[in-house]
This record gives C-alpha cells, sequence and structure tokens, in this order.
C-alpha cells in the first residue's frame, strides 16, 4: 500500500495565490502600481527574494507589468495574458467554470474541431474512422456509469478528432483544459441527455465515413449553439 507525502503550499505559492486572487476579485485593478519589493516584503513578513521572483512570474503568466526604474503595475491581463493565465483563472475558480469563459471555450472548441472535422471528412481514412469507432464504443459504454466517466469518453473522442487531423498543436490545448472542459461535458449531458449526446457522436463518425464535412460541421456547430443560447439564458435569469 503506497501513501503519498503531504507537502503545504511553499511562500512562493502562497504569495502567488494571494496576488493572483487580489487581481482576479478586482481588488488590485490594471495600472495599479504595487508598492516596491522591500514594502511588499516587510508587509507580508517575507524576504525580498521570494518577493522578486514571485513577481517575476506573475509578469511572465501575464497579470503584472514590470517597468524600469518605475516600478511593477498590475496589467490588463485580457491582453498580455496567455495560456497560463487562463489556467491561473481557471484554478482560483476552482475548476469551475463562469458563462463567460465556459462560452469563449465553446467558441474556441469550434474554431479548432470544425476544421478538424473537415480533413477527417476529406481523408476518409479507414484506420482513423476505426479509432473513432472503437472511442464511440467507449462512449456507449460509459452511459450507465457515473457522469464524470461518461463526459471524459466524451472529451477523448472529441480530441481524437483534433488529433487525427494532423494538427500538433491543438491536442495540446484541449489537454490543457481537461478539467474544465470535463466539467463542460457534464453540464452539457446533464442539459442534452447522455443519449442524445451518444447518437450524436454516432452520426458524426458516420459523417465522417462518408466524407460529409458539411454535415458534420453543421452538427456540431448546432450541437454548441444549442449549448451556448442555454449558458446565456441561465446567466440571465440568474441575473448575473
Amino acid at each position: 500500500m503506497a501513501f503519498k507525502r503531504i507537502t503545504a503550499p511553499s511562500i512562493k505559492e502562497l504569495f502567488l495565490s494571494q496576488i493572483e486572487e487580489m487581481i482576479l476579485s478586482g481588488e488590485l485593478k490594471p495600472g495599479d502600481r504595487l508598492p516596491t519589493e522591500r514594502e511588499l516584503a516587510d508587509t507580508m513578513g517575507i524576504s525580498k527574494t521570494i518577493i522578486h521572483e514571485g513577481i517575476r512570474e506573475l509578469a511572465r503568466i501575464g497579470f503584472l507589468d514590470v517597468v524600469s526604474r518605475k516600478g511593477v503595475y498590475v496589467a490588463d491581463y485580457t491582453t498580455t495574458g496567455n495560456l497560463d493565465t487562463l489556467l491561473a483563472i481557471l484554478r482560483n475558480q476552482g475548476g469551475v467554470l463562469d458563462t463567460k469563459i465556459l462560452i469563449s471555450l465553446l467558441d474556441t472548441r469550434l474554431c479548432l474541431e470544425c476544421p478538424a472535422l473537415c480533413i477527417l471528412c476529406r481523408q476518409q481514412n479507414p484506420e482513423h474512422i476505426r479509432k473513432l469507432e472503437t472511442l464511440q464504443e467507449e462512449v456507449k459504454k460509459a452511459l450507465f456509469l457515473d457522469t464524470a466517466t461518461f463526459a471524459a469518453a466524451l472529451f477523448a473522442y472529441r480530441k481524437t478528432i483534433v488529433s487525427l487531423s494532423g494538427n500538433c498543436v491543438s491536442p495540446f490545448i484541449m489537454n490543457a483544459f481537461f478539467t474544465p472542459s470535463v466539467s463542460a461535458w457534464t453540464g452539457y449531458c446533464e442539459y442534452i441527455g447522455r443519449q442524445q449526446t451518444y447518437e450524436v457522436l454516432v452520426r458524426t463518425t458516420e459523417y465522417i465515413r462518408d466524407g460529409n464535412a458539411e454535415d458534420a460541421i453543421r452538427l456540431f456547430t448546432e450541437c454548441i449553439e444549442k449549448y451556448k443560447r442555454h449558458l446565456l439564458a441561465r446567466h440571465d435569469g440568474d441575473g448575473q
């Protein structure tokens, strides 16, 4: 029986977490100037070295802007951010996506998967189709299992569509959002229903086998847009 070592967050990680939280909550706003490293070290009771390293990390992520001989300022992370910024936001939200980010993620999936569907339909590669049929069968087996398992099986099918297209970057992007994607698929299945969700996969595989890119893309787009409308209606109904 193997037990994992229990580790507490480091001082640097706690510093990063606190500054990220202050920025994402709006307590620190774009353009705000941070105190000097010495002032921060004295106020927070930690070393100047940790402050310096933490500021460099936050600047790399896109949360801070270090201006030579002028100071450190809060950056507008919506324009300076990168993939690490988004992952930090998701981490701050506990992996639960707010409506705006979820809809943006769905739009990103359209950008990734529609061209991939077009490529697979054009190629009609028997080996690719067999791979999708195998994953489709895994989704079918998960129909009556727990929601997380079913959602993970769906993710594997959709990610494979992108992977088989030959784009070597798109799968990395999808993998980076595995946890929030599974959360999104869970919500989608609760709204659409598992059986209907599975049937969409069956039709998608058929369209790829037949080389019918137009209907494959139309089906995927309709599903995404329908879920987006549901999310926006729920968001407006909650008064958020």
